[in-house]
């Protein structure tokens, strides 16, 4: 590849990039993310109130999660904007972030019933596996969700305790609701000020 060529590829990249805010805001990520922070924030709350108390096994824990991603991907299928572009660049990297997600809890779900290990800990470990989902969208898109990673390591480490495990679900509940009502707030907003001045984006 000579200079010219690996210049116009850059400058694709950057282009891309700089379309990001562009593409979330036009597919209607604003308002999926709103309703994903209602439906998330239950299937965690939900755990701490009628799963956990009632010393069920771990497999047990994974059906509110279950329902909650079903509910996810419906909102996705009927609040997504499909009037304008195709599935970018932007989709495929969050579905393949939060898909890899839902894989590795799986696999930690598993991995605590093969070891006998106590069910109380699934909150910590789906803690560290969400930090890590949202580092990966704050180098893959905006820097600020790397705060949304620090908050749930910290979240990790104190529901590591025994004095914050009680509350760990709930706390869990509370953090990806904010982790998705905060950037869900900002770009539902900014959609319907740019629907209001009769002005759209350029999206891929």
């Amino acid at each position: 590849m000579d200079r010219d060529q690996a210049e116009k590829s850059l400058n694709i990249i950057r282009g891309v990039i700089e379309n990001t805010k562009e593409d979330l805001v036009e597919h209607n990520w604003g308002k999926i993310w709103l309703l994903h922070s209602i439906s998330n924030s239950i299937a965690f709350a939900s755990i701490g109130w009628a799963i956990e108390p009632r010393g069920l096994p771990i497999f047990w824990y994974l059906l509110p999660l279950a329902i909650g991603a079903v509910v996810n991907m419906t909102i996705i299928l009927l609040c997504g904007d499909r009037d304008r572009g195709t599935r970018s660049f932007v989709e495929w990297q969050i579905h393949g972030i939060w898909g890899s997600f839902i894989v590795v809890t799986l696999a930690g779900a598993l991995v605590i019933y093969l070891t006998d290990t106590p069910p109380r800990f699934f909150g910590p470990l789906i803690a560290l596996t969400s930090s890590y989902g949202f580092a990966m969208m704050g180098f893959v898109f905006y820097g600020r969700f790397v705060a949304l990673a620090v908050v749930f390591l910290l979240i990790a480490l104190a529901t590591a305790t025994k004095f914050m495990q009680p509350f760990q679900w709930y706390l869990l509940a509370l953090g990806w609701g904010l982790a998705m009502l905060v950037p869900g707030c900002i770009l539902y907003l900014e959609r319907h000020r740019r629907a209001k001045s009769g002005r759209q984006s350029r999206i891929l």
